[in-house]
């Protein structure tokens, strides 16, 4: 009896231990945080989350599944937005590697630095997780210079970021899109970050590819554009070398005002008076338009419409219009 008592509270002793070496797992997971991308663009912020899962695998997973949540706070916006979706992830020797799918690559250079600062760091405090490498539609994540990022730490992203965003500039464009009808040009602003390695002449074509933000306004350039070089002489003429998609004709939208939404973005910049465009090297073949493409194209003021209306306007201002010329006393004739 004396021994089997003592072969008891060894083994008593040794379920407590397990158990307290159990809760001390549970610890290490549960108190932790997850990182959402400010809703000014600004930074990242922190917000304190306890974790339900006590092993790595089930956090991470619950990690990413906050991570793509809107989440009930004005100051913050869901890290993985939407658009991209996580396919899968796979963990070798606290290697993390996850693959996303989606629009990642329409987010700006800003953003998406931090979105992948957001990611890393929620991940990499899971204790098993001690890097992540991320790949966009099974390709390897890549910096605005084109070169794989590779596995990233803790350690990547210090508090502004690292040497990354201290390579970034901040700069407002006009770039001009087409009118709902297709026929003009209207301008839109657009704040925009981006690396000191990129070209501004350059950061407008990819602006432009991206297409409009305001509703109502459409993309003049065609789908799937793809610019080969962009140089600018020294006499101010811009040289913009595209593949053939850009002789598509885009449906809805002249071919005038596919050239112009070009070229009047372009010669917003100040360094550059005249565009040249070339497909593959070559002269383009654009049908339908009253302009000389073998040659430099200057500014067209005239196929500019600044009247950005929207839905709720627009009646209002064509009865404005329509009124024009009567007097109070005078009836304005009925249609």
């Amino acid at each position: 009896m004396r021994l089997f008592k003592r072969v008891l509270s060894v083994c008593l002793i040794f379920v407590l231990m397990l158990g307290v070496t159990g809760c001390g797992k549970a610890n290490t997971l549960s108190n932790g945080k997850i990182y959402y991308v400010r809703t000014d663009k600004a930074g990242i912020n922190a917000v304190d989350y306890n974790f339900e899962s006590v092993d790595t695998d089930g956090a991470i997973t619950e990690a990413l599944t906050e991570l793509a949540k809107d989440i009930d706070d004005i100051d913050v916006i869901n890290t993985i937005p939407s658009g991209v979706e996580v396919k899968n992830w796979e963990l070798n020797n606290k290697s993390l590697d996850l693959y996303l799918v989606g629009d990642y690559e329409s987010l700006d250079t800003y953003t998406e630095i931090l979105v992948r600062a957001a990611i890393v760091k929620t991940l990499v405090q899971i204790k098993g997780v001690n890097s992540v490498s991320i790949f966009v539609n099974d390709s390897p994540l890549t910096d605005s210079n084109g070169e794989a990022i590779g596995a990233m730490s803790a350690d990547t992203f210090i508090e502004d970021f690292g040497q990354e965003t201290d390579s970034l500039l901040h700069t407002d464009l006009t770039l001009y899109f087409a009118s709902a009808d297709g026929v003009s040009t209207v301008p839109e602003t657009r704040e925009v970050y981006y690396s000191r390695n990129v070209s501004l002449e350059k950061l407008v074509i990819d602006q432009l590819l991206k297409g409009p933000e305001t509703d109502g306004l459409l993309s003049a350039i065609p789908t799937g554009t793809k610019l080969n070089s962009i140089t600018v002489s020294e006499n101010g003429v811009c040289i913009v070398n595209f593949d053939g998609a850009i002789e598509t004709v885009v449906t809805g939208v002249t071919e005038n005002v596919t050239v112009y939404s070009i070229v009047n973005s372009l010669t917003e910049l100040d360094n550059i008076k005249q565009v040249q465009i070339l497909v593959n090297g070559e002269t383009p073949h654009i049908s339908n338009v009253d302009i000389d493409m073998s040659k430099a194209i200057s500014r067209n003021e005239d196929i500019i419409n600044e009247l950005k209306l929207n839905f709720d306007d627009e009646q209002e201002y064509l009865d404005e219009d329509y009124s024009e010329g009567y007097t109070e006393d005078e009836e304005v004739p009925a249609e």
